[in-house]
């Protein structure tokens, strides 16, 4: 037990008790009156005898009581408590996970996280009472670790600025890595100014650790001289399922359609059941019952059951926000889904340089593109090239060197080094064979194309013959230092090939391969702990960002015209709102993905392992300090009416009459 204001109590005492002494020990003071009769001298004296000051007490109750009653009241302003282990050196550091597992809701306060700030509370409580009168002479930080630590609160002996921080700990889907925290705590422990490298060195704090043990980092950790206690939060192996990974492909044979894969964990113990639901811009699409496979373990560590699931194709030739939802019955929310997002297709800026031909700039006019501009080879070389165009076309005209955009080039040589040309004969012939699995061949028929004249090209070895000839192959396509390349080999004009379906088809899938080739079909899957970059074209537009817990936060574009925004917290779909001309409503998305490798296994560890200490866990929540003063006033009340009652008692509720002459003390 520890007093925590022992001197004021000290001081009462000294203050409080001798003064009540001293009135017992007083006389009392008479005055004088004329009698008729010395008869009640005798009593009179004994009387006066018995207040004369400094005499022996007589065994009193009252006095007795009544200093009973003053030793209580001042124990109680002691502040008397039992208390529980302290900090080290008189500084202890709280490290609080608040990774995506403690999200789990498998603790008594809720979810895992809430346990810990409970637990948090209750360490505050024990090392920072908060009496009255009392002032703790150690001193505590709060450091919270996920992605990146954070100090919540640097030393401090204020119980309200503790708790307050602990109040401030929200919830992230990040990873868990801890070197960072202890490094922040090293630095802030170990000197009294971390400002000043020169400061004196003082003792390494006291660490207590609220986490469920499933740290990335905690292996490559070592204790420098602290001490720490691990309180383990969560229970061993609670139920868990989640989407460790989710991808989207078109199938070849039909390119406007989507497949989306998914691959599923399970991170119990026991085989389960679980419907799976696609969703297309929130409307639900598909379910399907999927079959989970338990965890095993393997060199040790508990490896979830895993199936790939593949949702059957649909037509999808939009933008969409895809998102494949787990409806299972599990401890943890954040990863029963996974969001991607499909950007609608790009529109394509062509360029077509050609000596006043009209057959290839009416087709690609028919096309869906952005811009179509026609050049002829001279304005070409003055002006074409300044306009960053997607594509570039050149139809039965040869270029003085290849522009770095990608090409489709028709008819002649083009003056680069992966196609040579070995022969002047320009025969005729047929096509023979396709490569019908490249996407720029696909749907085209040559089963009908002849070839009045072509040129005799011998391809590179990196070159690919999309097209091969009765005499020499006939269309090519290859990868220029990372910039894609088609070439036919022959004039469009003198073949049979404008006439046919065939013709269009190609045409069509070149565009749409040199345009989109390095498109990714579905955006980034952002991981937490990163940050969100988007783009609006203009400095200092305001915009709001919305998270996925529906939180709105304000952001302004920098001088560049973009907004960056992060450490990201949560995982799922983050949407940025800006307003458009008429008051229209301009949106972009970004999706991020939940570390369900690594934070949706929910085992905890009944240890952890820093360097060559074996750290156990606290089998119990840390019990706060237990006050004593309470029970001491209510004794003290409650003999307060036993003295009352002993008072009463012999005084008989009223006053005794007192005889003439006879003086009387004053009332």
């Amino acid at each position: 037990m520890t007093l925590l204001t022992p001197w004021a109590g000290f001081f009462l005492l000294a203050g409080v008790v001798p003064p009540l002494l001293v009135l017992y020990f007083l006389k009392l003071r008479r005055r004088t009156m004329p009698v008729s009769s010395t008869l009640l001298w005798l009593s009179s004296t004994a009387d006066l005898q018995a207040n004369t000051p400094f005499q022996r007490l007589r065994r009193n109750i009252l006095l007795l009581l009544q200093l009973i009653i003053l030793l209580l009241l001042i124990l109680a302003i002691m502040q008397p408590r039992l208390e529980g282990r302290q900090g080290a050196g008189g500084r202890t550091v709280l490290l609080i996970d608040r990774s995506g597992s403690m999200t789990a809701r498998d603790a008594e306060n809720g979810s895992r996280l809430e346990e810990a700030k409970a637990r948090a509370r209750e360490a505050i409580d024990r090392l920072h009472p908060g009496g009255l009168f009392s002032s703790g002479d150690g001193e505590t930080m709060i450091v919270t670790f996920g992605e990146q630590a954070d100090i919540l609160q640097p030393f401090t002996d204020s119980r309200s600025q503790l708790l307050a921080a602990v109040d401030r700990i929200e919830a992230s889907h990040g990873g868990s890595r801890i070197g960072e925290a202890l490094q922040l705590a090293r630095v802030y422990s170990t000197n009294t100014d971390p400002d000043n490298p020169d400061a004196p060195q003082i003792l390494p704090a006291h660490l207590e650790l609220f986490s469920d043990g499933m740290i990335e980092d905690i292996d490559d950790q070592v204790l420098r001289g602290e001490t720490i206690t691990y309180h383990r939060i969560g229970q061993d192996e609670p139920a868990n399922y989640g989407v460790l990974q989710l991808a989207a492909d078109r199938p070849w044979d039909a390119p406007g359609d989507l497949v989306v894969f998914a691959s599923l964990g399970n991170f119990s113990s026991e085989e389960v059941e679980v419907d799976v639901q696609l969703t297309i811009d929130g409307v639900a699409r598909s379910v399907q019952e999927v079959k989970l496979p338990p965890a095993q373990l393997k060199n040790g560590k508990s490896v979830p059951g895993r199936r790939n699931l593949a949702f059957s194709p649909f037509e999808l030739t939009r933008g969409a926000v895809i998102e494949v939802l787990m409806l299972a019955n599990d401890v943890m929310v954040a990863d029963d889904s996974a969001v991607m997002i499909v950007p609608p297709p790009r529109e394509l800026r062509v360029a077509l340089v050609t000596d006043g031909r009209i057959l290839l700039e009416r087709l690609l006019s028919g096309f869906s593109l952005e811009e179509l501009r026609v050049f002829s080879p001279a304005s070409w070389k003055l002006e074409g090239l300044k306009g960053g165009w997607d594509i570039v076309v050149f139809d039965n005209t040869t270029p003085d060197t290849m522009p770095t955009m990608p090409t489709l080039t028709l008819g002649g040589i083009p003056p680069v080094e992966e196609l040579r040309g070995y022969s002047n004969d320009k025969t005729g012939q047929v096509a023979l064979q396709a490569a019908m699995d490249h996407p720029v061949m696909r749907y085209v028929n040559i089963d009908t194309l002849f070839v009045q004249e072509s040129e005799a090209i011998q391809p590179g070895d990196e070159v690919e013959v999309l097209l091969e000839g009765s005499q020499t192959p006939l269309i090519f396509g290859w990868d220029d230092q990372g910039v894609p390349r088609v070439h036919v080999a022959f004039d469009p004009i003198k073949s049979t090939w404008p006439y046919e379906s065939g013709f269009v088809a190609f045409l069509y899938n070149a565009i749409d391969w040199l345009g989109h080739r390095d498109a990714a079909l579905v955006e980034q899957q952002r991981r937490p702990g990163g940050s969100l970059a988007f783009d609006l074209n203009q400095a200092g537009i305001e915009a709001d960002l919305i998270c996925p817990d529906g939180s709105r936060v304000g952001v302004q574009a920098h001088a560049d015209g973009r907004v960056v925004w992060g450490p990201v917290e949560l995982a799922g779909l983050h949407v940025l709102e800006t307003g458009g001309p008429e008051g229209q409503i301009r949106i972009q998305q970004r999706s991020v993905l939940f570390p369900a490798d690594s934070e949706s296994n929910l085992m905890t560890r009944s240890s952890v392992q820093l360097g060559q200490d074996q750290i156990e866990a606290v089998t119990e929540a840390t019990r706060g300090y237990v006050p004593i003063w309470p029970w001491a006033i209510g004794v003290s009340l409650l003999i307060l009416m036993v003295e009352w009652w002993v008072w009463s008692s012999r005084v008989g509720g009223g006053v005794k009459p007192v005889l003439p002459g006879v003086s009387v003390p004053n009332q």
